[in-house]
């Protein structure tokens, strides 16, 4: 911990002294080295799209696909090792939402004789359902025709809500086909990165996995397994979970008890062993009344069976049937044993007994896996895939196929940490075996999220690694092939180009730069502009000029003498790729979360002219670590999303990515190009230990810091760097910070860390290591987006002063939701004058999502009712509008559905939001449409929130069992959550010094009219109660001077999400104590 001596320069020393002591592992045999292997590039870049899933042909073609857009479709594309190139061999319409789309293919057991290709997709059609269908593929062509679909199954889908389609296809060797279908169920909410189990009938379904992984009557959240027949029907193979016939369950199920089936695969020389990898929920730590750290696992089945999600995760680890409603736990889920869970959802169609569940194979967990520590090399956040038991064929003559020391070895692969790696087991068996050993596989081989991989019929490993982007397409996505050579290995061909689109005359400056031997030997060039099979220049860096229209590919190989490397850049020649801009939120801006982000969007392009805002896509994305779940879908006229409460604990790393794209009609003899613009916004208060890059100090475990770490050891002259952000409506820094030094200065500053000063920190001793200040600094920033550094001074020498986190205060870029309380409307009965036919439903106005929508007839006039359920004071109405608005339309209010009092009377709206102050009473909100905007349309809303207060100001407790944070607790029992439990025997207490405080959280900004504390002997004498809506700026709306303690029963005016009890001066020599906090 900070405050010794720094250790680094002895660690060495320790380090020798504990290898000494410590025994030997059992010996194995070495893995190759990597060197002995070389990863070839394919195909890569944007043309690729979103790179979701691959399968390799029997003659070396390989089948890719990605995920593609509900505008644009999603695309098998194909890799032809012959020519060297790829082309597009189908485009499927789809329904993109979320993580739906074109997300599996697999190959028939047969393809060779019957060429039949099996893809699993969103198809854009209602009701909503996801499908798997049967194509046959032309290899004349190398396509596969739309017309030659077959329709082998489909089942109901949601999509209000964000995530987890999966989506994995694979054969076992009885020509079974297992498919992987994700929980479809959103991991946020009041879940807290738990099970989510949210039985509330006024929550959206989607917060509850019971009614898909748990149900035995919905193949969501399965690996499901059928026999398709020649005919285009299935049949159901012996030994699935449920019999034909059995009531109340699904007969294709195999496993049930999955969260999120990444990738699926059957060893059919193991026994048809099947194998998943299945990524897991997001907490980041513990909660002891209500279960585990987020366990990510790597799962083998011989058998049916119910792995266990949503109620057991990891090594069978429970956790408790949360009743979301009481904000309470009910007991502890069995897991492990041989009776299962009991599902007793409202919304479980399925049986309530439930089998016994099992357990992992092997599993990450968040903070740290303490059984397979290898996992964590490198660590970071978690996301399981593809796993697949090499056989070495010393039969097959392949140059390139991989050695025999993988022999019936399990290979794992992970997303997010960028790693293959070996799972060893201790009868050699990996179907029957236990795992003993894991090692990694290529050590040092760089990959950028590896999505997928498969062993070839040459023997060789093919893998697709998805790049950087989010949602998107990205320059560094590939279609990989990596080879065992035992000679020399193949140079590296790497070419770029000064640009890729444009008109003609079109000149171009190529370059080689990065192209290399791994054997050191030199390189020879030779360019092909036109890819017509001709030498057009065997310079290293040539310039070239199109004057032809066309969709080029400049294909570059390089040449060491003995073999040859190649690469292709696509060269679109006559069509300019459109630009995309993203209006209203700046990159880096900073958001508080339970907000509102709105995005607007733009694009321009030579060829099309002008385009309308609503052909401009604009998705929403939660990141989380390395990865992203998108959130919502919505158009350039203006999207609104409400990124929600945090739904991760503070070791996590979370941000939103807000994505634009258009993609443009094309030119004549050219091809269509997309443009896209990608901002990423990030929370207002960050841990100091989620650095970018470190110049000094370290990372310091410590329970009482926020995330259980900080960053300590830091001298004079150090510096961290964190990301790009824009300060956009900040206007002041909080910095939790602790030394028992004489303290010194933390800075922000722009660009670099002797870059201009945007606040600045001034620290003094707190009082010791572990006792925790927070400090406040004005921020006066320049514009724009920069580079954050926080550099540290203080006396040379020792330990200055720890950080464990910083909160920047002011609006920032997000928008309270509410306005005087929380959204009225969400959730609550609708009717409607008419409802155009189709999905576009009257409840979709007020689910919460900006990404559905309810739309009426093409005719005027039409009308909206939301039926509050209750009499309110309403002050405001936000209608969000979909590109067909109303032009003149009332919002009127009613105490009984039929006499209609006008709050506001808009005669000129230009749709996006409009965003009405208004004052009225009543139980009913109408939105009467008088006049369309788009004769062609009807009206279409994607949100209608109404705000107000209830009416006569009846009050209501809203503290009682919400979360509760706390500036120290005493040691023992009388922890902070004792002080809204409604139990007058039970007591928060804190250390005693000043000042302290304890807040509430009430999970929306509400109206605050009443404040009851409680005092148990230990009182305040000198207290603020404080309201905040994003817990870093407080507003005070009672200050106490003279408090006698006992009950303090207080009136105030004020609304938040945040209620605060700050307190300056106790009236005991003990700290502060109360019995019970109510709001």
């Amino acid at each position: 911990m900070s405050g010794i001596p720094r250790l680094r320069a002895i660690l060495g020393v320790l380090a020798l002294v504990v290898v000494a002591l410590v025994p030997a592992a059992p010996a194995h045999a070495a893995p190759p080295p990597t060197s002995g292997f070389e990863k070839v590039r394919l195909d890569g870049g944007l043309s690729m799209g979103e790179p979701i899933e691959l399968s390799v042909l029997p003659d070396g073609k390989v089948l890719y696909i990605n995920r593609g857009t509900s505008a644009g479709g999603g695309q098998v594309r194909l890799y032809n090792p012959a020519t060297q190139a790829t082309t597009v061999a189908l485009t499927l319409p789809l329904d993109a939402r979320f993580e739906d789309g074109l997300i599996g293919i697999t190959l028939d057991p047969g393809f060779a004789t019957n060429r039949w290709v099996y893809l699993f997709y969103s198809p854009k059609v209602t009701p909503l359902v996801n499908r798997i269908s049967r194509f046959t593929f032309n290899p004349s062509t190398n396509t596969i025709p739309a017309a030659t679909e077959d329709m082998i199954i489909e089942w109901p889908t949601e999509r209000d809500l964000c995530c987890h389609s999966a989506g994995s296809m694979t054969w076992d060797g009885n020509g079974n086909l297992y498919f992987a279908v994700g929980d479809n169920t959103n991991s946020g909410g009041d879940s807290a990165g738990m099970a989510p189990i949210d039985e509330r009938t006024s929550r959206n379904p989607q917060y509850d996995a019971q009614r898909t992984s748990g149900n035995t009557n919905d193949l969501r959240g399965k690996i499901n397994r059928i026999h398709p027949e020649a005919n285009g029907t299935y049949t159901i193979p012996a030994g699935n979970l449920f019999p034909p016939g059995t009531a109340q369950t699904r007969p294709e199920i195999y496993v049930m008890g999955t969260r999120n089936p990444y990738r699926i695969w059957v060893d059919k020389q193991g026994g048809n062993t099947l194998y998943w990898g299945e990524v897991g929920p997001d907490a980041g730590a513990t909660i002891a009344n209500r279960g585990p750290a987020a366990y990510d696992e790597w799962n083998r089945a011989t058998s049916a069976g119910n792995y266990g999600w949503p109620y057991c995760g990891g090594p069978n680890v429970a956790y408790n049937d949360w009743d979301f409603a009481a904000n309470a736990p009910r007991g502890w889920f069995p897991c492990g044993g041989s009776t299962g869970p009991v599902n007793n959802s409202p919304r479980n169609t399925g049986l309530q007994q439930l089998p016994p569940t099992r357990g992992a194979l092997v599993w990450e967990q968040h903070g740290g896996s303490k059984e397979w520590p290898a996992l964590d090399q490198p660590g970071g956040c978690g996301s399981p895939n593809h796993a697949e038991v090499y056989h070495y064929d010393p039969g097959l003559n392949s140059a390139v196929k991989w050695p025999q020391y993988y022999d019936n070895k399990l290979i794992i692969t992970e997303y997010c940490r960028n790693w293959i790696k070996e799972v060893q087991f201790g009868n050699g068996n990996p179907a029957t075996g236990t795992p003993t050993i894991i090692e990694p596989v290529l050590a040092g081989m760089p990959f950028v999220h590896p999505i997928d991989m498969e062993f070839g019929p040459d023997g060789s490993l093919y893998l697709l690694e998805y790049g950087s982007g989010y949602f998107s397409g990205a320059a560094d996505a590939a279609l990989v092939k990596i080879n065992y050579v035992q000679g020399g290995r193949s140079p590296v061909a790497v070419a770029t180009a000064s640009v890729d689109n444009g008109l003609t005359p079109l000149t171009v400056q190529f370059s080689s730069a990065g192209s290399n031997d791994p054997d050191g030997n030199p390189l020879t060039y030779a360019w092909d502009f036109d890819n017509n099979g001709t030498t057009d220049s065997t310079a290293a860096n040539p310039s070239y000029t199109y004057t032809t229209n066309g969709d080029k590919r400049a294909r570059l190989t390089v040449n060491d003498g003995t073999m040859t490397g190649t690469t292709l850049i696509p060269v679109v020649v006559g069509n300019n790729r459109p630009v995309v801009n993203v209006g209203g939120l700046p990159n880096g801006g900073l958001f508080s979360w339970d907000e509102r982000l709105t995005a607007s969007a733009s694009a321009t392009d030579a060829q099309d002219g002008t385009i309308p805002c609503a052909n401009v896509v604009v998705r929403a994305a939660l990141g989380h670590q390395e990865h992203a779940h998108e959130e919502g879908e919505g158009t350039g006229c203006g999207a609104s999303f409400d990124v929600g409460p945090v739904h991760a604990g503070p070791d996590s790393v979370l941000f939103w990515v807000i994505r634009a794209s258009y993609t443009d009609r094309g030119a004549t003899g050219t091809v269509p190009l997309t443009g896209e613009r990608e901002i990423t916004l990030w929370p207002k208060q960050w841990q100091a230990e989620h650095y970018v890059t470190l110049n000094g100090p370290r990372v310091v475990d410590q329970a009482q810091a926020e995330g259980g770490k900080r960053l300590g050891d830091i001298q004079n002259g150090e510096w961290v760097r964190h990301h790009a952000v824009n300060l956009q409506g900040i206007t002041g820094v909080k910095a939790r910070v602790s030394t028992a030094n004489a303290g010194g200065v933390l800075s922000f500053r722009y660009d670099s860390p002797t870059g201009p000063v945007v606040a600045s920190v001034n620290v003094t001793n707190t009082g010791g290591w572990d006792d925790y200040v927070e400090l406040t600094a004005p921020v006066t920033a320049p514009t724009g987006t920069h580079d954050l550094y926080l550099t540290f001074s203080g006396a040379a020498g020792t330990a200055v002063f720890d950080v464990d986190s910083y909160t920047f205060t002011g609006p920032g870029v997000s928008t309270p939701i509410s306005g005087g309380g929380g959204d009225l409307a969400q959730g609550k009965p609708v009717t409607v004058s008419s409802t155009e036919a189709g999905a576009n439903v009257a409840a979709n106005a007020v689910d919460g999502n900006g990404a559905t929508r309810w739309s009426s007839l093409y005719a005027d006039p039409q009308w909206i009712t939301v039926d509050l359920g209750a009499s309110y004071d309403v002050n405001r109405v936000r209608l969000n509008w979909e590109a067909a608005y109303g032009r003149q339309y009332r919002v009127e209010v009613s105490p009984n559905n039929s006499t209609w009092t006008v709050l506001s009377n808009q005669t000129a709206s230009d749709g996006g939001v409009d965003d009405l102050s208004v004052s009225g009473t009543g139980r009913y909100v109408r939105i009467y449409g008088t006049q369309r905007a788009l004769t062609q349309y009807g009206y279409s809303l994607w949100d209608l929130n109404v705000y107000g207060t209830p009416a006569g100001g009846t009050a209501q407790l809203l503290s009682r069992s919400r979360p509760v944070t706390v500036s120290s607790t005493e040691a023992g029992a009388n922890v902070a959550a004792n002080a809204v439990d409604g139990n007058t025997a039970t007591r928060w207490s804190s250390l005693y010094a000043d000042p302290q405080w304890i807040t509430v959280d009430l999970g929306q900004t509400r109206s605050v009219s009443r404040v009851r504390l409680q005092w148990e002997a230990a009182y305040g004498r000198q207290y603020r109660v404080e309201t905040s809506n994003d817990n870093s700026s407080w507003t005070v709306v009672n200050t106490q001077t003279a408090s006698d303690g006992g009950v303090d029963d207080l009136t105030v005016t004020g609304t938040g999400r945040y209620v605060r009890i700050y307190g300056t001066q106790r009236a005991t020599a003990w700290g502060y104590s109360l019995w019970e906090f109510d709001v």
